[in-house]
């Protein structure tokens, strides 16, 4: 498989970013291993890796990926399923990064709120100051537990801090213009 990219052409609009992708076939696109029909197929990890890693060279806020072939090779129908396919695929992961996200944050704020109560009822049994063993058991329970609770809030929050990319990735892929051309 041949691939190469990739260039920057300055159109009406300094927003507007093109990724041409040179394909030597339409299988560049999708999985070798996967033998089901067009609209079906697993796409490449091997396409998926160069259009990120070209996409991630700017950030612009509107992508036209530009899939370059040989001309005697293109099959309309074929790029209209393909085009199609890739659509669905960029839109189901903006969708699985940006639930995966939210769930983590929904987490993250769910662990630091319980740390919190755990360690108001720890501060509240300290300042009353108890004389029975079970009391200060649970004290000294509390106490690491809500720190625990905290810091595991805070790192889901890091995980969505470091998922913005992703997302701002999937946000961009998920509406890019596809098109087909000869390859010059």
């Amino acid at each position: 498989m041949k691939m190469e990219a990739i260039h920057q052409q300055e159109q009406e609009s300094s927003d507007i970013y093109e990724i041409s992708i040179w394909l030597d076939a339409y299988d560049d696109i999708f999985s070798s291993f996967d033998s089901r029909p067009l609209s079906e197929r697993t796409v490449s990890d091997d396409f998926l890796s160069e259009v990120k890693k070209v996409c991630d060279e700017k950030s612009r806020n509107k992508i036209h990926l530009k899939l370059a072939m040989p001309e005697n090779l293109r099959i309309e129908h074929d790029e209209k399923l393909i085009i199609k396919r890739l659509h669905v695929y960029f839109k189901n992961c903006q969708q699985t990064v940006k639930t995966d996200v939210k769930n983590k944050n929904l987490k993250g704020i769910f662990y630091i709120v319980f740390g919190a109560v755990l360690m108001l009822f720890a501060s509240y049994i300290s300042y009353n100051k108890p004389e029975k063993f079970a009391v200060h058991a649970m004290v000294i329970l509390s106490e690491p537990a809500s720190w625990f609770f905290i810091w595991t809030g805070l790192e889901h929050f890091h995980f969505s801090r470091n998922n913005k990319k992703d997302v701002s990735y999937f946000d961009k892929m998920a509406d890019a213009a596809i098109r087909f051309v000869n390859l010059k």
